[in-house]
């Protein structure tokens, strides 16, 4: 079984370990307890990040073995927090640790934690300083574990990305210089050396030329031609008047993304209430989601629908695929900044296969979305889900455009 970085960290700081690291922060046990996921899934990231970098996993390896983070570490961890002189040398330790980590972004690491977690700024700090090296060591004993060189580990900590990517406040990703977090642990491309990078510095040269020439080819057919006007497609947005029709109707995930990405417009940078700045489109669901909450004049009712645009399934199957996370991620971080809201998520289906079986389905894509938010941390009595399978398609049924609009995920407001 690989093993779960993220859960081994996160429970090896539970219990008589968080109600310590609470007192010394000054912190209630239950904001420490509850922001354990986030902060070591921030200081996972930064691991990550760093192993991505050229000689990265050379760097941690050396770091790990020069720091002594290994199980030894661990042993002696729970000591470490006692206060005094051992948890000086604790913190002395850590410090230089997340500093390598995240380099001169520590200010800005500690308002994204802040924002992401309810603890305060000036605790965060310290309190990275004692959860990195407790990480670093569990990874620093499985290298050992398992003979582990630089590209071995590195492969071991990519592996584990995904979930690290689910749990890390959305907002990280700029304090990593990604811009989200789906690019976590993504590898440089290498230009290669002798012959063959002459052949490659040739080729970066030469690209503008023969562009250039495309271009001109592409005017040029366009010249002979008359123009044809082109109808875009309608935007996904909230549930039409049909699904009114419903007394509370939800809606279901599509097994390929819904919207075209030229439908959602540009990607932009949006501040949340509290701090925490996201990477969004202008007309995704995100945008509509937080001006509807915000909107004073606009109530709460059972009709206003707003649709998931880059939720993707397995085919036929209630799994969310890893490209998923980054808006489950977004909404998540919503949430947080609105904590007042509550939401309601949906599932609907084509018309294509055995009713029940579609209705069976779509509940459970709406409960996979309902399940992933509440794993990032959000209370589930904020959240509920249900399956609608046919019901109330908001497009044609007879073409493959109209069926693929109708299996979606939507979700409403049921509180602000």
């Amino acid at each position: 079984m690989a093993l779960k970085l993220l859960e081994l960290a996160t429970t090896g700081l539970m219990g008589e370990n968080a109600g310590k690291i609470a007192s010394l922060l000054g912190e209630e046990r239950s904001t420490v307890t509850g922001s354990l996921g986030s902060v070591c899934a921030s200081v996972l990231a930064g691991i990550i990040n760093k192993a991505s970098a050229a000689d990265g996993g050379l760097d941690l390896l050396t770091k790990i073995r020069a720091g002594g983070f290994n199980g030894n570490f661990l042993s002696t961890f729970g000591s470490m927090l006692s206060g005094g002189k051992p948890t000086n040398e604790l913190l002395k330790t850590g410090h230089p640790l997340v500093s390598f980590l995240f380099g001169s972004n520590q200010e800005q690491l500690s308002k994204v934690i802040a924002a992401a977690t309810g603890l305060s700024k000036t605790s965060v700090p310290s309190l990275m300083a004692i959860i990195a090296p407790f990480v670093m060591s569990i990874i620093g004993k499985q290298a050992a574990s398992d003979n582990l060189d630089s590209e071995g580990l590195v492969n071991m900590l990519n592996a584990r990305k995904f979930s690290v990517q689910q749990a890390a406040p959305a907002a990280l990703a700029s304090v990593l210089g990604l811009v989200s977090l789906s690019q976590l642990g993504g590898m440089p491309p290498s230009v290669p050396t002798g012959i063959p990078g002459n052949l490659a510095s040739f080729a970066k040269g030469l690209w503008p030329f023969l562009l250039g020439i495309a271009v001109l080819g592409l005017f040029m057919k366009t010249c002979a031609h008359p123009p044809v006007k082109e109808t875009p497609p309608p935007a996904t947005e909230v549930a039409p008047d049909a699904a009114a029709t419903a007394p509370d109707t939800a809606i279901v995930a599509p097994d390929s993304a819904a919207v075209a990405a030229d439908s959602l417009g540009a990607f932009g940078e949006y501040e949340l209430p509290n701090g925490v700045k996201l990477n969004i489109p202008e007309f995704g669901i995100e945008r509509k989601l937080i001006a509807f909450i915000e909107d004073a004049t606009k109530p709460v009712d059972k009709e206003t629908w707003f649709s998931f645009d880059r939720l993707v399934f397995d085919t036929g199957k209630a799994t969310l695929k890893p490209e998923s996370q980054e808006q489950l991620g977004n909404i998540n971080e919503i949430l947080k900044a609105f904590p007042n809201v509550a939401l309601k998520f949906g599932g609907y289906t084509d018309n294509i296969g055995d009713p029940q079986a579609n209705l069976a389905l779509s509940k459970e894509r709406a409960e996979a979305v309902m399940a992933e938010i509440v794993k990032l941390g959000i209370d589930s009595s904020r959240l509920e889900a249900e399956g609608y399978g046919d019901q109330f398609p908001v497009a044609d049924n007879a073409t493959e455009e109209g069926r693929q609009k109708n299996r979606r995920v939507d979700c409403r407001v049921t509180k602000k």
